[in-house]
């Protein structure tokens, strides 16, 4: 689903309050390959309440990215954050058709959103007959603030770019998960638990961004809980700034250069990724202890790491030590080709950054 659509072959770019992410994918039968990508970070100010509030030079960061990544397609596909989209599911009369639906929908939507009707979007997706009655269907609605799609907008049409798709991060992230899924081992012979179940189960997939971490935690191929929380990759640069009195711009390059004390390992590092291991796990327990889900019938069978925060090293094994739970660190290409401009070493090393964008670039082929 998207809030606003066009059937073109489209980029992939992704928005973040920290930098721009841009992929291109092309498909020969159920192959894909990666045509091009590009990160180019954002500095500060440019983004607010992860929207672009500098959308100029945002898009002189989205048309770096372009040049760089050495791309000639020009219609695009982006996301507005899954904190800022409100979605309801409402019955209505199996009878109506599409436009009936859509004639219905901002009446309805009056109901559920705390706005008002014209300062909204609003989008919708049939999920089929309601179980309740044989007369009705559920009608899945999702809006979002004007803002929240006309910056990103803007910033691309700045860049010389096509809006053709506005989606929902977790929607993207649907579709980079079942990439994932596929691209898993298969479980071995002597049993115990393989990621390869998770399409039977539960799993969680941990977005850690520079300042927040995304839960998102999925039935087989689709999310069915969100959870945003105040913590992030960033924290890590501020213990640096406090344990070696340095500014926020010389901890940040220390870490980038690894130009670290001795002690950095056991005294900061270590420390941060258990914290961070912890803030999953309180994740989790706000999923099992919300309603809908306190029956004890759920259990999380893998965690897969995305985002900047996944590639600290080791994380996902202190993860995995911390609450028992299989943990692995994602990377969507690994059964993808590049084409011969593609720095694949680079490519692998960024994999966990461009999950939201690899999502919104899958969009090409639905």
């Amino acid at each position: 689903m998207a809030l606003l659509k066009r059937k073109e072959p489209i980029l992939g770019i992704d928005i973040s309050p920290s930098a721009v992410k841009l992929i291109e994918l092309s498909r020969s039968g159920n192959r894909f390959r990666v045509e091009a990508f590009a990160i180019e970070p954002l500095g500060e100010g440019m983004m607010e309440d992860r929207n672009p509030a500098d959308t100029d030079n945002v898009a002189e960061a989205i048309k770096r990215a372009w040049r760089n990544s050495g791309t000639r397609m020009r219609h695009a596909a982006v996301a507005v954050p899954t904190s800022g989209v409100i979605t309801r599911t409402m019955p209505m009369p199996a009878e109506f058709k599409e436009s009936d639906i859509e004639v219905n929908i901002p009446i309805e939507a009056s109901q559920y959103i705390p706005y008002p009707v014209e300062e909204i979007y609003l989008d919708f997706e049939v999920k089929g007959l309601s179980l309740a009655s044989a007369e009705m269907q559920d009608v899945m609605l999702v809006a979002t603030r004007k803002e929240n799609v006309d910056t990103r907008d803007a910033a691309l049409r700045n860049a010389g770019l096509v809006p053709a798709i506005v989606d929902v991060e977790a929607y993207a992230l649907e579709n980079t998960f079942r990439l994932l899924m596929d691209s898993l081992p298969k479980p071995s012979a002597g049993g115990g638990l393989s990621l390869s179940k998770a399409r039977d189960g539960l799993t969680a997939l941990v977005d850690i961004g520079a300042t927040m971490t995304n839960l998102y935690i999925l039935q087989e191929d689709h999310v069915i809980f969100t959870r945003e929380q105040s913590f992030g990759a960033d924290h890590l640069t501020v213990r640096v700034a406090e344990a070696y009195g340095l500014t926020r711009e010389q901890a940040e390059q220390a870490k980038r250069t690894g130009q670290l004390a001795e002690d950095y390992g056991p005294m900061v590092l270590e420390p941060f990724k258990q914290m961070l291991a912890e803030q999953i796990g309180h994740g989790l327990q706000f999923f099992f202890s919300s309603d809908q889900f306190i029956s004890g019938r759920y259990t999380v069978d893998s965690i897969v790491l995305i985002g900047g925060g996944a590639m600290i090293m080791g994380l996902d094994r202190v993860v995995a030590d911390v609450l028992g739970i299989t943990t692995l660190v994602a990377n969507p290409f690994k059964n993808m080709g590049s084409a011969a401009r593609v720095n694949s070493g680079a490519l692998l090393r960024d994999a966990p950054l461009l999950a939201v964008a690899c999502g919104l670039a899958l969009r090409s082929f639905d």
